[in-house]
């Protein structure tokens, strides 16, 4: 599975990639979007939309390769299924890093994607069981939260309910004053300050002006 961006050449690598594979490989891609020069590889699907989550879920998922979103990397976590990442834009290579310190998976960079690349990577991910494990302790413990996601929202639906809005949990800034919200009171406090500054040293020159004219005149006599 994997979203691309609409680069003839990234679709041929990553399809020649594919190829290289035993496994069969569901890819979402939009139909419309593939180049009519690329033949498709035998085992790979392209599918228009696909429920990521629940395929992600399915007990022969070997592997996830993915752009690195966080939803995307969440749901791979959730699942225990290990990763290869090629990030695009935004956060997705930060996410990819921190996938690839919790020995989650791998990244390769856009520019650098080449089929014989790709393939290894994913053969590495695959076939090395550490990056299995390591997904799967992962998902142990986002999974063995005391509560579940359904029963967190209950309850602090509750809460709120029960304490007339929880108006304890809403930040401070909410009860400021607008002059503070917008950091006029500081504003102010800085011209001041600079206003002061200038005035002071305008003093202090026209002193040291008034002091140098009366010692000439003195010399002068």
């Amino acid at each position: 599975m994997v979203n691309t961006c609409q680069n003839p050449e990234i679709f041929k690598e990553m399809n020649n990639a594919f190829a290289h594979l035993p496994q069969g490989v569901i890819w979402k891609c939009q139909c419309s979007h593939w180049p009519k020069d690329v033949h498709l590889a035998a085992n790979v699907k392209i599918v228009d939309w696909l429920p990521q989550s629940d395929l992600l879920a399915h007990p022969s998922i070997r592997l996830f390769v993915t752009h690195g979103g966080q939803n995307s990397i969440m749901e791979a976590i959730q699942h225990g299924v290990p990763m290869v990442g090629i990030p695009l834009f935004g956060d997705q290579p930060e996410n990819m890093v921190r996938v690839e310190a919790k020995k989650f998976g791998v990244s390769i960079q856009l520019k650098k994607l080449k089929a014989e690349t790709l393939a290894l990577k994913m053969k590495q991910i695959m076939e090395d069981k550490r990056y299995k494990s390591a997904a799967v302790a992962a998902s142990v413990i986002l999974r063995s939260h005391p509560l579940s996601p359904t029963q967190r929202l209950v309850g602090w639906t509750d809460h709120v309910l029960q304490t007339g809005g929880a108006t304890h949990l809403k930040p401070y800034v909410f009860q400021q004053p607008w002059h503070e919200q917008y950091l006029l009171d500081v504003f102010v406090f800085l011209l001041g300050l600079t206003l002061g500054t200038l005035w002071l040293c305008g003093k202090l020159l026209g002193m040291a002006v008034w002091w140098l004219r009366g010692a000439r005149k003195v010399k002068e006599t």
